[in-house]
């Protein structure tokens, strides 16, 4: 294999794995500007990738039920901040706060939640910023 076609084969290795590595930018999906805090009844929670979600039941204004969703990391990246799949439960009362979908739907980006019932927390954000993808070529 001759130089140039090493060289071209490299490039388009690279330009691959860069591509491979995208993903949809949270900051297209959620608003960083407007934090959103609802508090409910635990419908079912999804510990999976690609993103981990936490289901919502949270009672509206005019007394009735919304389900929310709230969307967090995914199952790898909890896991290695100490979260399990268990943490969590239907039924389980919980106090979130979040990052407002920009489309206006019941749904955010997981900040904090808490369970009042015996204190337990979570961030699985937390110590996430915006940033932008930085390449290595």
């Amino acid at each position: 294999m001759n130089r140039t076609k090493l060289i071209a084969l490299l490039l388009l290795c690279s330009g691959a794995s860069v591509i491979s590595q995208g993903h949809h930018n949270n900051r297209a999906l959620y608003n960083p500007e407007i934090i959103v805090e609802i508090e409910g009844t635990v419908t079912e929670v999804w510990y999976q990738n690609p993103h981990s979600r936490v289901y919502i039941e949270v009672s509206n204004e005019d007394g009735g039920n919304e389900l929310w969703v709230a969307e967090t990391l995914d199952r790898s990246q909890l896991d290695r901040r100490g979260r399990k799949y268990d943490d969590l439960a239907a039924g389980d009362y919980v106090e979130l706060s979040g990052r407002a979908a920009r489309d206006g739907s019941n749904s955010l980006q997981l900040l904090s939640i808490v369970r009042p019932s015996d204190g337990w927390e979570g961030s699985a954000t937390a110590g996430l910023r915006w940033r932008p993808r930085t390449s290595c070529l």
